[in-house]
C-alpha cells in the first residue's frame, strides 16, 4: 500500500497534474457561470464532471494520506 500511496502523493504533488486538475475544474466552472438562463442541463452536466474531478482529487488524497492514518490508528490499539 505504501507504493502506492508515495505514488498518488507524487501524482497530487506533479506541477502538470495540478495544472490539468484546476484547468478542467475552471472550464467547468465556467460552464456553470456563463450558461444561458435556460441550459438547465448544461449547467448539471458540468456540475457533474467538477464534482467527479473534486471526488477523484480526494480519492489520491486519501491514498496519499493512508500511512500517515494507519500509524495514527495503531497508535491507539
Amino acid at each position: 500500500m505504501d507504493n502506492i500511496a508515495e505514488r498518488a502523493a507524487r501524482l497530487l504533488l506533479d506541477d502538470v497534474f495540478q495544472s490539468v486538475v484546476k484547468k478542467q475544474r475552471e472550464g467547468y466552472i465556467s460552464l456553470i457561470l456563463n450558461s444561458d438562463e435556460n441550459d438547465i442541463d448544461v449547467r448539471e452536466r458540468a456540475n457533474i464532471k467538477y464534482r467527479a474531478i473534486e471526488e477523484f482529487v480526494a480519492s489520491l488524497q486519501s491514498l496519499a494520506d493512508s500511512p500517515k492514518i494507519e500509524k495514527k490508528r495503531l497508535r491507539f490499539f
